[in-house]
């Protein structure tokens, strides 16, 4: 893998752990009572003193506390650095920091005070404690899923879509994705609503990878893709829902920034003579004579009344360099290109639209 595959790899990394993490199925974490956590734990017990310390209490806090059966019990004078805490160390040996306060009672972690006549109840509201903490982690943990599931699922969203998309129906483009997809894809029932005869893919997807692929034609629909870590089984399923019903972190987008992206071709010059044309009819030519896949935010475009076929070039005749006449297209329709990567590192233009101050 290239580094510039890695660089999407590790972004598509990131986006899946907090799509994971909602769908990990912590209600399968079994309460477990104190006393069964303590035969599974030890404590290592540190009694720091909030003053001098006082050998005759700390004799007498000693003696106490080693009758509880702790791992190990200390009992020493406090500095600044002090705090009441609880820290794993490993192998299911548990550090408790407590203080021995001058009225002669131990505070622990959780704000909690025990004389000597409760030191019986100090065991077990720290196996208490560290049940809390268990738990905790457990709930805030990346889920439990392999390297290899993953990887199984980057290869599957990074093969390309591999068949021509211009001109055929959006139905037929979905069903023939879900069906080349080794991932299973769940659809809602309302997305048969969405489709129309007449509605059909206008641009040429064959070498993108049919995971932005999928991607890009759903959200023309106001659909999109939302990986989930199976609970009963291993892998993923890729859920698709209505753009406003999922989390925005946790959808995969179209496509992947390109922190560097070498396009030497832009910077090459040619003839040209577009003036009165449409900048659906010089797109459409750029793009083949480039190479490079354009795919476009039509919902964005939509809300601003942009219509390609209805936008006439004005330039005079003369010679461009592919990137000069390109971004001035693209300007005078008020859109903007991003050069974006797909799973595979494949380059491609994503094309939206300008913001209205950057007009002024």
């Amino acid at each position: 893998m290239n580094r510039q595959k890695r660089k999407v790899f590790l972004f598509f990394l990131l986006g899946i752990f907090y799509t994971i993490i909602p769908f990990f199925p912590f209600s399968r974490i079994q309460t477990i009572s104190a006393q069964t956590v303590s035969q599974e734990i030890s404590i290592r017990l540190e009694i720091f003193c909030d003053g001098p310390l006082q050998p005759m209490e700390a004799q007498q806090w000693g003696s106490a506390l080693n009758s509880l059966g702790f791992y190990s019990v200390q009992i020493r004078g406090g500095d600044s650095s002090d705090v009441l805490d609880i820290r794993p160390l490993g192998g299911g040996l548990y550090a408790v920091s407590g203080m021995l306060t001058a009225g002669n009672r131990i505070l622990l972690p959780g704000n909690v005070s025990f004389s000597l006549g409760q030191v019986r109840g100090m065991r077990t509201y720290l196996e208490e404690q560290i049940l809390l903490l268990q738990q905790s982690e457990a709930e805030t943990a990346e889920p439990a899923d392999t390297q290899a599931e993953q990887d199984a699922l980057f290869r599957d969203l990074a093969e390309p879509v591999g068949f021509s998309t211009r001109g055929v129906s959006r139905k037929k483009v979905l069903q023939e994705l879900a069906h080349s997809f080794e991932t299973h894809i769940r659809f809602p029932v309302s997305i048969r609503k969405m489709f129309d005869d007449s509605d059909f893919v206008t641009e040429e997807l064959q070498t993108v990878s049919r995971g932005t692929a999928l991607v890009y034609v759903l959200r023309y629909l106001g659909y999109c893709v939302v990986p989930e870590k199976n609970e009963s089984s291993t892998g993923y399923t890729l859920r698709i829902l209505p753009s406003e019903q999922a989390d925005p972190q946790r959808i995969l987008p179209v496509g992947y920034p390109a922190e560097t992206a070498s396009l030497d071709v832009l910077f090459e010059s040619f003839n040209a003579n577009v003036d009165g044309a449409s900048a659906a009819r010089v797109l459409n030519s750029l793009q083949e004579r480039l190479d490079i896949p354009f795919l476009y935010d039509f919902n964005s475009m939509a809300g601003q009344g942009i219509e390609l076929e209805e936008v006439k070039i004005r330039q005079k005749p003369g010679r461009f360099s592919y990137k000069k006449l390109l971004d001035a297209v693209l300007y005078q329709a008020k859109l903007q290109r991003e050069v974006r990567i797909d799973e595979a590192g494949q380059v491609f233009f994503w094309i939206s639209t300008i913001r209205s101050s950057d007009l002024d």
